[in-house]
């Protein structure tokens, strides 16, 4: 079992880094109509840690440069009593983002539901390119496990060396918090198994559950 969790590993890491690698070489990453960016647990430490300075400054470059045209951000309270999409908009909103270009998908709780529930957000409103923006890891991950789902959408993992060179730490804003904060909130470790959590990160739960819809067209 082991050896079969570091495979998925190994394949994982290199997916990812062969993505990274052809993001850099391709200069023009087109127009997007929005990226989707998953959330990330939040400790309201003051700081903002290194997940999350991956995934907010990709976003924020890839919205101030063009490439999205909206931001997508997906998360529910998962593992602390804060709703991850609703955080990651306060940043975005503080670095400068328009809300009005902000999206929140407030529901997934599993890396594949983030991709999924954005995608009905997106289909909603009519967009029709829509691109997975997140740290390199998360990108192989969610790959790996998309393709069972035949996934078809696009990714643009973030620019580590830009991301470490130019953005580190930049962030000097300050978010109220509280207005993401869930006050009956129970841990999704209290309320599904080990199992449960792994078929919902592969997006099997979402499926089940949605069996009658995965006949739409998928967006690119």
């Amino acid at each position: 079992m082991k050896s079969i969790s570091t495979i998925i590993l190994l394949v994982i890491g290199v997916l990812a880094f062969s993505n990274q690698i052809a993001t850099a070489k391709k200069k023009d990453l087109g127009v997007y109509d929005a990226i989707i960016v998953p959330g990330y647990p939040f400790n309201p430490n003051g700081k903002m840690n290194a997940i999350y300075q991956m995934r907010l400054h990709w976003a924020y470059q890839l919205y101030t440069t063009g490439v999205a045209k909206n931001i997508i951000v997906s998360g529910s309270a998962v593992h602390s009593p804060y709703v991850e999409s609703q955080i990651f908009a306060l940043y975005l909103e503080e670095m400068g983002v328009n809300p009005d270009h902000l999206i929140i998908e407030d529901q997934a709780e599993h890396s594949l539901e983030n991709v999924f529930y954005s995608l009905e957000l997106a289909k909603e409103r009519g967009f029709e390119k829509v691109a997975v923006a997140t740290d390199l890891f998360h990108t192989g991950m969610i790959q790996v496990f998309g393709k069972k789902h035949d996934l078809a959408i696009d990714y643009l993992p973030a620019n580590i060396g830009f991301i470490i060179t130019k953005k580190w730490n930049s962030f000097k804003g300050t978010i109220d918090y509280c207005e993401a904060y869930v006050a009956d909130f129970v841990p999704l470790k209290e309320r599904e198994t080990k199992k449960e959590r792994m078929n919902g990160t592969r997006g099997d739960t979402w499926v089940d559950k949605n069996a009658l819809t995965m006949n739409t067209p998928a967006l690119h």
